[in-house]
């Protein structure tokens, strides 16, 4: 994926429109700011912009590709902040309820995946690493979120997110919870030609193997963005770091789905991994044919989804140090179930895309 970024015509000096284009499939799409920009840093790695805009707030740029905006973005990072912290406590509450969780984030320098894990009062500590400083800087003075590095219960790294994985992992470091907020590991131009970025080394068959070591020791949760299934590259490599998952260990991974209006084609989506035995621990379980929250039956059929404990689930959203804007239990749930076509790429029935 590629972006630009081109002035407004003379009727709107004061704009300025982010495009995104996704070559592959012939769609691009526009996200109109104003200016100038509220920041611009060009740090070591990337150039770092934030601006305004009239309906959709703070938009966070890197390199001209749109990051985040303020409206929209408690919909991809509340889920992959509060989905893997859940389904970890929803197996683990009825062995210890009062088990203290250390957690990781990989990336996610705009600090929004760090703030929503905060209002969970059983996290005790979040080891945070992100490579470019520049962008931790500019989104702690520019961004609403931006003071949740001063929890004491975060330390922040900066450094190479895949480096420091492998080096705790050799040192026998464990954590309950890894959440991966990673930029696109490559993109396709027109012609179908792969140009591998940077995050390709957070998407690596190593990577994920030692991220495996260290959630093992505490049967973790994995949780990392996983591009959106409309992008046919896209679709595949969701099928490829789905069998990379299994084969190293992980017991059957999830690939969720989220809405989001300003991420190309509007999805976006995520995996969650756990690293467990196979036994469904705690109370009584809620399987998803039956009733959980409300006493409405619930049809949803997760495909090959381990079996947590909704009402858990439910509990521990109601204790939360704060409100949510798109996460709930039932967007959680519903989030596992895709449309059919995907389903059946997926597990190998469908056609090529």
């Amino acid at each position: 994926r590629y972006a630009s970024a081109n002035a407004d015509d003379a009727a709107a000096v004061a704009r300025k429109r982010i495009n995104e284009e996704e070559d592959e499939i012939g769609y691009i799409q526009s996200l109109i700011v104003n200016t100038p920009s509220v920041a611009s840093v060009q740090s070591a790695y990337q150039n770092i912009e934030v601006y305004d805009s009239d309906h959709f707030g703070r938009v966070f740029v890197l390199d001209d590709c749109l990051q985040l905006t303020e409206r929209d973005a408690p919909h991809y990072n509340e889920m992959l902040a509060h989905v893997p912290v859940m389904e970890y406590l929803a197996r683990r509450d009825g062995v210890d309820p009062q088990e203290k969780l250390r957690v990781l984030v990989v990336g996610g320098g705009d600090g929004y995946v760090v703030s929503e894990l905060l209002k969970h009062s059983r996290v005790a500590s979040i080891d945070h690493v992100e490579l470019d400083e520049e962008v931790i800087n500019v989104s702690r003075e520019h961004l609403p979120w931006g003071d949740a590095w001063q929890d004491e219960r975060v330390n922040l790294v900066i450094g190479d997110g895949a480096a420091y994985v492998k080096e705790q992992a050799e040192r026998g470091r464990s954590y309950h919870v890894v959440v991966q907020d990673a930029s696109d590991p490559y993109w396709l131009d027109e012609e179908g030609n792969v140009t591998t970025l940077p995050s390709s080394v957070l998407y690596d068959i190593s990577h994920f193997a030692s991220l495996y070591k260290l959630l093992k020791p505490k049967e973790g949760v994995l949780l990392f963005q996983a591009e959106t299934y409309n992008i046919p590259s896209n679709l595949q490599s969701i099928r490829k770091w789905r069998d990379l998952l299994r084969d190293i260990g992980f017991d059957e991974p999830r690939y969720g789905s989220i809405s989001i209006s300003t991420y190309p084609t509007g999805q976006i989506g995520f995996f969650a991994a756990h690293v467990r035995d196979g036994n469904v621990e705690g109370g009584e379980v809620c399987r998803s044919d039956e009733a959980c929250d409300d006493g409405t039956a619930m049809r949803d059929k997760m495909e090959a989804s381990p079996e947590v404990d909704w009402n858990v689930i439910l509990a521990r959203f109601n204790e939360l140090g704060g409100k949510t804007l798109y996460y709930h239990p039932r967007v959680h749930r519903s989030s596992y179930d895709l449309p059919l076509w995907v389903e059946e790429y997926l597990n190998g029935n469908g056609s090529d895309v």
